[in-house]
């Protein structure tokens, strides 16, 4: 399954996505995200979430960083910020300046943001998250189902993992569907290594923080690629 975001060919080399908010995008450097791959901006980490503020936010960062975006508004009930009940018209507003968007699986709107990817051609990520826990593998199996049934490109599970057998057994499920495209994160101390390991096992994408970290665990993007440099992971 070959599946591309702009230039990129996801899975040839572990890719990195630097988390944005409206305020990091207004006062970050264009050197400052030299580590990152992709930019993901986190509409629910917004100041200002008028649709507006937000469109001349997404256009500011595709001219300035000149970078692949992933859209996303994250739902509060799976780590969103801001509680934000219109999502759908702000996805209708930026998807033509965004190069994929991010839904929860669970949301009633999914079928709307497909719908909405398929006109404007664009990568659709189908997420879940969970911050009390590591499912277990049925429940996995059933998340990868839900995915692929509902029409998403990537399926994204992050989940909180209370121990290293978590973030094991999380990493061996992602090998097993790794050609289905996923992206898999164990969250918290115990999987922080994660945030390395994860696209050797087949996870897509990475994410890391530039100024403000938007998951437990979660490393700079500065620090994931000095380290995937150092283990001649990515060579640039």
């Amino acid at each position: 399954m070959e599946i591309y975001i702009c230039n990129f060919k996801l899975g040839e080399a572990p890719l990195i996505a630097g988390v944005l908010t409206d305020t990091d995008v207004l006062t970050a450097k264009k050197d400052s995200l030299n580590s990152a791959d992709l930019i993901e901006l986190r509409v629910d980490m917004f100041e200002d979430i008028s649709l507006c503020h937000i469109e001349n936010i997404f256009r500011s960062a595709k001219e300035n960083f000149k970078k692949p975006v992933i859209a996303t508004v994250r739902d509060i009930k799976e780590g969103g910020q801001k509680k934000i009940n219109d999502k759908i018209s702000i996805y209708r507003e930026i998807i033509p300046l965004s190069d994929a968007l991010d839904m929860e699986i669970s949301s009633e709107d999914f079928t709307e943001i497909k719908k909405l990817c398929i006109d404007f051609k664009k990568i659709l990520i189908g997420s879940y998250h969970n911050f009390e826990s590591t499912p277990d593998n049925t429940i996995l199996e059933s998340i990868i189902s839900k995915g692929a049934e509902v029409g998403a490109d990537i399926i994204k599970i992050a989940a909180m993992a209370k121990n290293r057998d978590d973030m094991v057994r999380l990493l061996m499920f992602t090998l097993k569907h790794k050609d289905k495209g996923v992206i898999t994160i164990s969250m918290g101390d115990a999987g922080l290594p994660s945030r390395i390991i994860s696209p050797l096992f087949g996870s897509l994408i990475t994410y890391g923080y530039i100024n403000t970290s938007s998951a437990p665990g979660q490393m700079s993007v500065y620090e994931l690629m000095d380290i995937f440099k150092r283990l001649k992971i990515r060579q640039v």
